[in-house]
C-alpha cells in the first residue's frame, strides 16, 4: 500500500488535511496494522510529514493567506505535521542557494539538529515503530 501526498502549497494542504480529519487516517495506515502503507510526500507532502510545518514559511513560495484564521507565516510556526520521523522536520527543495537562510532559520526558531534538507534527488526513509531513519541520494539533477 501507498500513501502519496503531492506538493503545492503546504498551509491550505495542511489545513485540508486537518479540515478533513485526515491526519488520523493517514497515520493509521502509515504507522499501524502488519501491513503499513508507505508515505511518499513531494514538497508540501514531505513537510507536512515531519515534526513542524514552520519550514514551510522559509523561502515565502507558499501563500499562507489561503488559510481563513491562518494568514501569516507567524501563525504556522508551531503547527506540527504528522511527525512520521519524530522531532525532525523537512525543508524540500534544498540547494547552495538556501544555506545561509536554512541556517539561520534552524538557529533562530531552535530547531537544533531537527531538520532534515532534502535536495531534489533525496529521499527520507522511516522503518517502523522505532522509527530507525536514513536519508538517500540519487545522482544530481542535469540542468
Amino acid at each position: 500500500h501507498l500513501v502519496y501526498i503531492e506538493g503545492g502549497n503546504t498551509f491550505w494542504l495542511k489545513h485540508c488535511i486537518d479540515k478533513g480529519d485526515y491526519a488520523s487516517i493517514i497515520k493509521e495506515a502509515v504507522c499501524e496494522g502488519p501491513i503499513a502503507a508507505v508515505y511518499c510526500g513531494k514538497s508540501a507532502g514531505a513537510i507536512v510529514a515531519g515534526s513542524k510545518i514552520a519550514t514551510a514559511t522559509w523561502k515565502g513560495w507558499d501563500d499562507p493567506s489561503v488559510v481563513p484564521e491562518k494568514e501569516t507565516y507567524e501563525d504556522w510556526l508551531d503547527c506540527t505535521g504528522f511527525e512520521f520521523s519524530g522531532s525532525r522536520s523537512f525543508f524540500p527543495h534544498m540547494s547552495n542557494d538556501w544555506k545561509e537562510l536554512v541556517e539561520e532559520k534552524i538557529k533562530s526558531q531552535n530547531l537544533g539538529e531537527g531538520v532534515c534538507c532534502l535536495r531534489e534527488e533525496d529521499a527520507y526513509c522511516v522503518i517502523g515503530e522505532k522509527k530507525v531513519s536514513f536519508m538517500a541520494s540519487g545522482p544530481s539533477p542535469i540542468n
